[in-house]
């Protein structure tokens, strides 16, 4: 969450520009601000109260951004007493994935931050999903057998590329949610299980993908041909 430096008026938050880094957001160049509009708001609590609408700018890539913040106590900007009342765009820290995830799946859990980030929590649940989905399909388990997204979860846990426990929160965390989005009536769903999705799509990229060599040999013992083993072969 956005955090206000209340002596200096600046803004500590993730950056999306900066890949999910922490930055601070700066209100001016120099001695020259870089944009606000200022209106007076009665307060029964803070003394000569005003809601300041400003333009602030990240430190590390310059990206622009929008904060308001409520002040009092007299006196030009940040004011003697302040708080945070929004802050956009305000991401969160992205969560870390092995390097050897493919390119694709990777723009499409970061898509799926994204969503979150801006609480399109149904857009989130199901690109999380369909990164489970992609996942397993890139590691030999689209067939004709295992043909839907529960037998393939099966198969994985009954191959030992994931265990048990996480077989269990692939289905009632990532692909029940996504299902519910997919195929039932619009309904809310909660913010939390979307965060619980996200973390365990991130554990199950890492299943896959942390160690892959060790990944790759036990997928070829059980019979599957991973996305590098059919690039060979159209290679070939």
């Amino acid at each position: 969450m956005a955090q206000l430096n209340e002596k200096e008026g600046s803004i500590v938050s993730y950056c999306p520009s900066c890949r999910g880094g922490r930055s601070t957001f700066e209100w001016k160049i120099g001695s020259q601000e870089i944009g606000a509009h200022e209106r007076r708001e009665e307060d029964l609590n803070w003394r000569d109260c005003v809601v300041s609408y400003r333009l602030f700018k990240c430190a590390g890539c310059g990206m622009g951004a929008f904060g308001v913040v409520k002040m009092g106590g007299g006196g030009n900007y940040p004011g003697a007493y302040n708080r945070l009342i929004k802050f956009f765009p305000e991401t969160k820290q992205r969560l870390s994935i092995p390097s050897s995830v493919p390119q694709g799946i990777v723009t499409e859990f970061r898509e799926a931050e994204t969503c979150l980030e801006n609480q399109c929590l149904r857009a989130a649940a199901g690109l999380i999903r369909s990164v489970l989905d992609k996942t397993l399909r890139a590691n030999g388990y689209k067939t004709k057998q295992e043909y839907n997204l529960y037998k393939q979860i099966e198969a994985a846990a009954e191959d030992g590329v994931i265990t048990q426990s996480r077989k269990r929160r692939a289905h009632d965390e990532i692909r029940v949610l996504g299902n519910d989005v997919l195929h039932d009536d619009w309904h809310e769903i909660p913010a939390e299980d979307v965060e619980a999705a996200r973390h365990y799509c991130q554990r199950i990229l890492e299943d896959f993908y942390d160690d892959r060599e060790s990944v790759l040999t036990l997928l070829r013992e059980a019979g599957r041909t991973p996305e590098e083993d059919r690039k060979v072969e159209a290679s070939e």
